[in-house]
Parts: C-alpha cells; sequence; structure tokens
C-alpha cells in the first residue's frame, strides 16, 4: 500500500489524536471529579423526585436539591446564554449530587443517543472532552492554573476539526505541522498543569512520530478509521437528535402548552389549594435559618441520619446551656425540608411546664383551632397525617422533671401512635432521658473544638488586625460554648483596646457575657438549669466548684460529705442535667462557665469555703499517701500516675494553703493543714518525689507558708524543715548562687546552731540539715566540712525503723559519698594516697545506698540517683568504662519510670555524654548532649544552671573532637550568654574557644 502524501498526514494526524486524548481524558476526569467535590460540599441532599425531574424542561420546576444543582453549574458555565446548554437533552438532574460525569455532561454538546453511552472520561469522544474544559469556568480549577484556553480551541477547531471533516482524508503538510505544533504546546502545558507520566510519554510518543514517521502504516489507519468512525457517530446521533427536535417542536408546542394549561386548571380546581397553603403554613413554624453555622455539620449529619435512614422515632439534641442547641435543630429543620421535603413543625416549649401547655401550644403552631378541647383537637389532626411529619420540640428540660417525666413521655408516646407512627419527634433538651420501648437516640453536643471556636469569633471581626491567637485565647476563656462566644465576639468591635475583653473574662466573665437581650444571657441560660436543682444539691454543688479541673467521684464524696452510692447518684443528675461531664476516664469535670457562675454567686459563698476546707484536708491526705506508696516497693511510678491525674487539684489546695494567713486563711483550713502528715513529717519526700510535677512557684509558696504557720506555733523542726526546701529551690534556680539563697542558708546555720541538741533527737532531720549544710560550705569556702558521722551516734543494727527513715538513712549515705568525693578531689594533687582513701570510702557508702534503695525501693528514682551518684563518682576518679556502666542504667531505669523530660535527667545525660567525650567516642558524646539540649530548650527559661552547663558541654566536646568546627564556637557563644552561672573555670576555656576561632578568621 503507497498512499499519497496528503492521505499519510491524515493517517498521522489521527495518530497525534489517539495519542493526546489519552492525557485529555486523564487531566479532564481529574477536573471534573474535583469540581464536582466542591459542589457536594456545597449542596446537601439528593433529589426529592427522580420521575419527574427526568422530565422536567424547565429548570425552575425541579425539585429543590435539582434547582440548586442547576443554578451552580450555569454560574460555572462560560456561555453567558444558557439557552445553548443542553442540560435536559444530556443530563439525568437527579445523578448530578453522585455522578461527576453526570455534572460534566452539562458543558457538552448535545449527545443525543449517546446519552446513554457517555459514562465516564474514557468513553467521551475527544470534541466533548475539550468542550468540557472549554467551557468550565475558572473557578472550578482554582487554587491551581488551568490549562490554555486558546490551546484548547485550537486542538478542537484546528486540529480534531479538519481531520474529522476532511471529505477525502486528506490533510496538507501545513495541516500536519499545525497539529504538531499545537499538540507539543498544549502537552507542554499540561505537563506544567498536570504533571504526570501519562503526560511525559506522550511528548515522547508525539516527538518520536515526528520525527520518525509512523512505523506501522495499515495499523496507524485502522485506528484512524475507527476513531474517525467514533466521531463520526457521535456527531450523527447530536444532529439527528436536534434535528429531530426542530421538525416535531413546532407541531408540540401548542399542544405541550394547552395540556400544560389544562394541568395547572385542574390543580387549582381540586382540594390541592388547601393541601398547599396547609403545608407552607405548616412549613412557616420553622424559624429563619441561622445567618451564621459553624462546626456542627457532623452532628447535623447524624441526627439526619437517625431521622431518615434509621428510622428512629424520637432523637434528641442533649447539651449543655449556650450550646447552640436549638441553632442545630433549626438547621437540620431546614435541610429536611428542603432537600427531604418533610413537613417540619417548630415548637418552643421553654415555658411550657405541663402537658395540657404543651398541646395548646402543638394546635397553634399547626394552624388548628384548639378548641376547648385542644387535646382532641390535637389528636384528630394526627390522625389525617398521610405523610412524614417531624415535630421539632425546643427546650423540654422543664417536662422531664420528675413530677411531670412520666406524664410527658407517655405524650411522646401517644403523639407517635396516634400518627400511625409517621410523626417522629426531634427535642432540645439539657436533660437526657429515654422511653421503654420506644427507637430513641440521645446525641449529646459538646463544646465547639478551637478551630470552629476561632471561626466563629472570626465573623464578628473580620479585621486581620485581630490575630488568631486572640480569638483562641478568648474561646477559651468562653469555654468554648458558642453562646458565651457570640455575645463576647459582639463586643469587640467597639473596644478601642480588645485586650480588655479578656481581662474582664478573667475577672468577671459572668458580668461580661451579660447581655440586653435576655435570650443571650450566659448567666441566665446556666440559671435556669442550677435553679432545677434541689436546695442542697445546690449547696453540694457549689462545693464542687472548688475543682479547678477533672476530679474524682472518691473526691467528690470528700467534698459534699455523702456516702458512694449517694455521690454517685448526685453526679449522674449532674451529668443528666449537663452541667458536668463524665470522661472516658470516670473522671468528672464541670464546664469552665458554670464553675465561675458558682464560684461567683453570692448566695453560696459559705459552701465554697466549707468545700476548700474539705479539699485542703484531702489533697492533703492523698499526697501523704501518695508520698508513702512511692517509698514501697516498686510503688513509685503508680504513685507518679496518682499524683499527675491529680496534680491540678494538689495545685489548688496549696494555693488555697498559701493565702496571707493573717487576712484570708480559714481557721479550718490552718487546721487541716497542720494536723496533715505532709506537713508534720513527708514534705521532704514528697518534694523529691513530685517536684517536677506540679509548678514551682506553687511548691515555693506553699513552703513559705508552711514556714510562717511552724514559726507562729513554735515548731522549730518543721520550720527548718521547709526552710531548707525552700532555700534548695532557691540554690538550684540560681546555680547556688544568689544573695537569698545565701542569706537562707545562712539563717538556716544560725538555727541550726542555735538548737543543735535539740534537732539531734530528730537523727533523720538533723542529717539532713546537717549534709544540706556542708554542701553549701563546701560550694562557699572551698573548704571541707567534717563528716557526720564525726558528730552522731551510730544507729544500732537491731533497730527496727520505718521506711522513711530507711530512706533517710539512703539520702544521708548519698550526702556522705559526695563529701568525702570533695574531699578527695581537694587533695588529689597534694596526698595521692589519702584521694584513693577518700574515694574508696565514697563507693562504699554509695555502693550501700543503691544496694538499700534497690532493696527497700526496687525501680525509684531514688535508685536513679544511686546509678548517677556511682556514675560520677567513677567519673572523677578517671575510671571512665564504669562511670558509663552506671550511667546507662541510671539512663535506662530513669526512662522506664518516665523521668526523661526533667532537669535530673539533662544532668544525667550531659555527665554521660562528657564521659563518652573523655573516652573520644564523640558521636555518641554528641548525640547524647544534643538530647540533653533539646529537652533544656523545651523546659528551661532562657537562662538556667542546667541549659549554660549543657552547652558548654557541647561547645566543650566539638572543640576535643573537631578543633576548629563552627559548632564549637556557636555553642560557646550560646553559654557565654549565661557565664554568671558557670563557674570562673568553664568561662576561661569558652573565652579562649571563641577567641581561638577569631584569630583563625583573622589569619
Amino acid at each position: 500500500m503507497n498512499p499519497s502524501n496528503d492521505h499519510n498526514n491524515w493517517i498521522t494526524v489521527g495518530e497525534v489524536i489517539n495519542l493526546i486524548r489519552k492525557p485529555v481524558v486523564s487531566y479532564t476526569d481529574q477536573i471534573v471529579k474535583k469540581g464536582h467535590a466542591k459542589l457536594c460540599s456545597r449542596l446537601k441532599g439528593g433529589c426529592a423526585n427522580p420521575i419527574v425531574c427526568e422530565k422536567e424542561k424547565k429548570y425552575k420546576n425541579l425539585c429543590h436539591s435539582c434547582n440548586q444543582w442547576y443554578k451552580e453549574l450555569a454560574k460555572w458555565h462560560r456561555n453567558r446564554n444558557k439557552r445553548q446548554i443542553k442540560w435536559r437533552e444530556n443530563c439525568d438532574t437527579s445523578k448530578w449530587p453522585v455522578d461527576p460525569w453526570e455534572v460534566a455532561k452539562f458543558f457538552m454538546p448535545i449527545l443525543g443517543h449517546n446519552k446513554g453511552t457517555v459514562k465516564d472520561a474514557e468513553s467521551t469522544d475527544l470534541s466533548s472532552l475539550l468542550n468540557v474544559l472549554e467551557w468550565m469556568d475558572d473557578v472550578i480549577f482554582s487554587p491551581d492554573k488551568r490549562v490554555d484556553l486558546d490551546l484548547v480551541r485550537k486542538l478542537r477547531s484546528g486540529v480534531r476539526n479538519p481531520w474529522a471533516h476532511s471529505p477525502n482524508q486528506e490533510l496538507t503538510d501545513a495541516d500536519l505541522n499545525n497539529a504538531f505544533d499545537t499538540a507539543n504546546k498544549i502537552l507542554a502545558d499540561l505537563d506544567i498543569v498536570f504533571s504526570c507520566g501519562e503526560v511525559k510519554k506522550c511528548i515522547e510518543d508525539i516527538k518520536f512520530v515526528q520525527t520518525s514517521g509512523i512505523t506501522n502504516i495499515v495499523e496507524a489507519e485502522l485506528d484512524a478509521l475507527n476513531l474517525l468512525r467514533d466521531e463520526l457517530v457521535s456527531q450523527m446521533n447530536g444532529e439527528m437528535n436536534q434535528l429531530k427536535e426542530n421538525q416535531i417542536s413546532d407541531r408540540q408546542i401548542i399542544k405541550e402548552q394547552l395540556e400544560n394549561l389544562e394541568k395547572r386548571i385542574s390543580q387549582l380546581q381540586l382540594s390541592n389549594v388547601q393541601e398547599t397553603e396547609r403545608r407552607a403554613q405548616i412549613k412557616n413554624c420553622i424559624p429563619d435559618k441561622p445567618c451564621t453555622f459553624i462546626g456542627r455539620d457532623a452532628e447535623v449529619n447524624e441526627i439526619i441520619s437517625s431521622l431518615t435512614e434509621n428510622g428512629c422515632g424520637i432523637v434528641s439534641i442533649v447539651g449543655g446551656p449556650g450550646f447552640g442547641k436549638s441553632t442545630i435543630a433549626i438547621e437540620v429543620s431546614h435541610h429536611l425540608s428542603d432537600n427531604y421535603d418533610i413537613i417540619v413543625i417548630f415548637s418552643y416549649l421553654l415555658s411550657v411546664s405541663t402537658v395540657p401547655g404543651v398541646f395548646l401550644r402543638l394546635c397553634l403552631d399547626v394552624g388548628v383551632n384548639p378548641g376547648e378541647d385542644f387535646m382532641l383537637s390535637f389528636a384528630l389532626w394526627l390522625r389525617n397525617i398521610k405523610e412524614r411529619v417531624v415535630l421539632v420540640m425546643d427546650n423540654i428540660e422543664q417536662l422531664l422533671e420528675e413530677e411531670i417525666r412520666s406524664e410527658f413521655t407517655e405524650l411522646v408516646v401517644t403523639l407517635r401512635k396516634n400518627s400511625q407512627h409517621q410523626l417522629q419527634i426531634l427535642t432540645t433538651t439539657r436533660t437526657a432521658f429515654s422511653i421503654p420501648n420506644q427507637r430513641a437516640k440521645n446525641i449529646r453536643i459538646e463544646e465547639l473544638d478551637e478551630k470552629s471556636s476561632v471561626e466563629l469569633l472570626r465573623t464578628y471581626c473580620p479585621n486581620n488586625e485581630i490575630k488568631d491567637g486572640y480569638l483562641s485565647e478568648l474561646a477559651n476563656l468562653c469555654g468554648f460554648v458558642p453562646l458565651a462566644m457570640c455575645v463576647a465576639g459582639s463586643l469587640i468591635e467597639d473596644l478601642d483596646d480588645p485586650f480588655e475583653l479578656i481581662q474582664w473574662l478573667k475577672v468577671e466573665p459572668m458580668k461580661a457575657l451579660q447581655s440586653a437581650d435576655e435570650s443571650q444571657c450566659v448567666r441566665k441560660a446556666i440559671e435556669v438549669s442550677f435553679k432545677m436543682l434541689t436546695n442542697v444539691d445546690k449547696k453540694a454543688f457549689a462545693r464542687l466548684s472548688v475543682f479547678n479541673g477533672n476530679f474524682q467521684k472518691k473526691s467528690a464524696q470528700e467534698i459534699i460529705e455523702r456516702d458512694g452510692l449517694e455521690t454517685q447518684k448526685f453526679l449522674n443528675k449532674l451529668v443528666a442535667r449537663s452541667l458536668i461531664k463524665r470522661r472516658s476516664d470516670k473522671r468528672f469535670v464541670i464546664l469552665s462557665l458554670i464553675r465561675r457562675f458558682l464560684t461567683d454567686h453570692d448566695e453560696l459563698q459559705d459552701e465554697k469555703a466549707i468545700g476548700e476546707g474539705l479539699m485542703v484536708r484531702h489533697f492533703l491526705k492523698l499526697c501523704h499517701l501518695w508520698t508513702m506508696k512511692s517509698c514501697s516497693k516498686d510503688g513509685f511510678t503508680v504513685a507518679r500516675e496518682l499524683l499527675k491525674k491529680d496534680g491540678h487539684n494538689v495545685e489548688e489546695t496549696f494555693k488555697i494553703c498559701s493565702h496571707d494567713q493573717a487576712k484570708n486563711l480559714k481557721s479550718n483550713i490552718i487546721e487541716s493543714l497542720e494536723s496533715s502528715d505532709i506537713y508534720k513529717s513527708s514534705s521532704r519526700l514528697f518534694y523529691n518525689f513530685g517536684w517536677d510535677l506540679l509548678p514551682l512557684t506553687v511548691l515555693r509558696n506553699f513552703h513559705e507558708s508552711c514556714i510562717k504557720l511552724a514559726e507562729g506555733r513554735e515548731q522549730l523542726a518543721i520550720q527548718i524543715t521547709f526552710q531548707c526546701l525552700v532555700a534548695d529551690q532557691e540554690g538550684r534556680r540560681t546555680a547556688w548562687k544568689s544573695s537569698e539563697y545565701i542569706g537562707r542558708m545562712e539563717a538556716i546555720k544560725e538555727a541550726f546552731d542555735k538548737n543543735n541538741a535539740v534537732l539531734k533527737e530528730d537523727r533523720s532531720l538533723y542529717s539532713y540539715c546537717y549534709y544540706f549544710y556542708a554542701r553549701y560550705y563546701s560550694i562557699k569556702t572551698n573548704e571541707l566540712y567534717p563528716d557526720l558521722q564525726d558528730e552522731i551516734t551510730a544507729m544500732p543494727e537491731n533497730m527496727n525503723r520505718s521506711s522513711i527513715e530507711k530512706i533517710d538513712e539512703v539520702l544521708v549515705l548519698i550526702e556522705r559519698g559526695h563529701l568525702n568525693k570533695r574531699r578527695a578531689t581537694k587533695i588529689f594533687h597534694s596526698d595521692r594516697e589519702k584521694y584513693e582513701e577518700y574515694m574508696k570510702s565514697a563507693e562504699l557508702v554509695c555502693n550501700q545506698a543503691l544496694s538499700s534503695a534497690i532493696e527497700l525501693l526496687g525501680e525509684h528514682e531514688l535508685t536513679c540517683i544511686c546509678h548517677k551518684v556511682l556514675g560520677d563518682l567513677y567519673f572523677t576518679w578517671r575510671k571512665n568504662e564504669e562511670a558509663l556502666t552506671y550511667y546507662s542504667d541510671a539512663i535506662q531505669l530513669r526512662k522506664k519510670l518516665k523521668l526523661d523530660s526533667n532537669e535530673p535527667f539533662v544532668y544525667l545525660l550531659k555527665n554521660f555524654g562528657s564521659c563518652l567525650s573523655i573516652l573520644r567516642r564523640f558521636e555518641a558524646s554528641v548525640e547524647n548532649l544534643n538530647e540533653a539540649r533539646d529537652i533544656v530548650d523545651k523546659l528551661a527559661e532562657k537562662h538556667t544552671p542546667f541549659r549554660a552547663k549543657v552547652y558548654y558541654a557541647l561547645a566543650k566536646t566539638y572543640r576535643a573532637w573537631k578543633p576548629h568546627c563552627q559548632e564549637s564556637v556557636k555553642y560557646a557563644k550560646m553559654a557565654m550568654e549565661m557565664h554568671v552561672l558557670l563557674d570562673p573555670r568553664s568561662v576561661k576555656l569558652l573565652e579562649d574557644i571563641i577567641k581561638t576561632a577569631e584569630e583563625c578568621m583573622e589569619r
């Protein structure tokens, strides 16, 4: 076969069209699906009557859903002459919400008989695909760039159309060159907006055809002929269908108009008028759709699904005051009416408190004359219901009170029965309820999430000057309650300084959230629920307001002074009324705004004071019990977890105890504090066990308060104990250098010397204070303090000791080890024999401490400390391999105990890294030091002793590893910012690192 050159050109262009169709199919398919998803997110619900809508030729007469889809698609069609859009000929409108390609047909030329065969991009010819790309509006492609429109038009009119309409299947060389030029340009543009393997392969394939020609002429011609056949069949079907319509349109038009007119007249003459008016009147009972509706789509969908798909007869929207239950019900009502063609009756029942009153309200809402017996009147109306009706009963909590609940639930059952179950009921209430043998569902509404809360508040201040961080803080102070946020949001615009509102909400939230519109008053919304409680329960609830966060039932039981069963019933009642929440861990929490309502309530102050006293007594007792638990074998982790769960309540307890005793502290709180074991005996162990789980400022203020109390009671031992704890906090904060720390230590020394004989009676306390001062003395003077063993009588071996005394002995052994190590270090250069003697003595007592800790406590923080102390000892002794073993054990145990994110762990990693550096294992050293750095950067303020020491260790290690590297200089400079927290030798090394680097740069 030897085709002419022009025919060969026609075959080649056909090959180009065949090749380019594949990426055009993929691209169009993606764009259509993307646009369809956008529409689905905005248009909810499906076609109400597919059979009618399929035949309807005027979009205005389509059902609500199809009508909305048509309007949106028409907006997206770039052809402004809507009469030229072949939607009726091409589309099954009922499939628009579920089939993306049914939407694509909206943008195609008339399909004719191909309407049924065009089901996706693959089954669509190139011409129709290009029509879709040309006529879809830019918004569908947004935010991405669309393929060049001019190139789309050129591909259709300059390549595809001349090829398909060539009478002799011949094209000129100019046509061929134009085809290649257009194909290459549109593929290059596609590669930018839709880069994928298919596009890149097509570019290569067309380049091959352009340079090498067609290798198999027969196959290519067959492909071209098949393609042409498909194109012509598609075109003919469309043209024949159009011709047919044009021929019959003149004859049909008058007939159709007459039929429509007769149909209209008939409808007007029938009773349909009354039905239409009745339906319109009932639907008019739905309040206007809310202007702003944010963050509740999931709840709306669940409610609609429960009513329409799951067949629930009774669905209740349950939530706290101000949560937006009524707004959700209104939104649901409009969805049911617009998208499901369901009659909705919306009845406000807030002011109705009797069942007859409910019937009267319902009669008025549906337009029935109540007459003398309005219950009978409504029952007769119900029996005549021939279609589904949803009755919305808004705010029914007063109808769920004990004295009327059974009568109301019987009413609900009667309504369902008299309507032959055509009636479904949607309620809004703060009180959850159920009815036996009825398909019912409670859907609980929670606070808005933070993102939705910010979005809601943003509607009140579109000005970008108001940052999301401010709105987030505002939402938090409003408890993420929609009503409160709406009231707060309405205030922003009138304020010169929006941060005033933040301050008001912190100080007087109830006053700040008042509104001239009583329906928008947060205090009143809460009061409605509060007033439904009995006086006894109101007082008990006020006591619970002392919990600034979640709490367990046992704690509530102590505060309200009821037994376990009565407490559980009371808490369940509060949960059912949406006044408190039950968490998944069986703990409870009072909503923040409700707590502030109770806290600020003038008539409840006495109950709150009683609650505070009982709270102090209860949690001080728990602190001692947890401390004792932590001192039992392997009980440390369990005790820590218990303290973590109630840490916020312990914090609140300590704050109450820290109030100015002379002015505010109640006598019952002083008595509870003074009689507590945590005050009398276990404070040191509690501090060691839980210091990092509570704010240090709260701990310090509590300790200061205890010092004042002990001083006033002349309780010397307790006073000096808490003085040591405060001094320890101050010393750690300032690297043992501040004047306040020095002053406190001198005061402790003075009290210690003055009362030496008395303090010796308490061996544990005496030892603790002695070594506490010894550490201060050795740091301050660089002189050695005598060992306590020279000052105190040894304890008999057979003497029975408590667990606290045994732990104290372990702590004493650790301090003796520290003291002997310092003694050894001081004489290292002058007396090596004595040095070894002191180090061996330190090794002995530290090993004794470790053995005792393991035997007594098992896996415990004190065991970790013993491992580290031995590691530090061997590191100082230059027995680095032994040191690594103890450091590794300490690290492993701290991680197991979840003590791997605090200051002691940082020091451990720092020493471990430094030891590795001495052994020239630099990579491992840097890895551990970087881990320590990450922790201090998250934990610490900018300048703290342990942060300074970590950066110093990094600078020193990098210098030893890579003497002139930038990392060494970087960390040296950062450490120098905190030089006051470092010793002079460390500062000198840092200065040397920086100076050396600067000299290298000058060279």
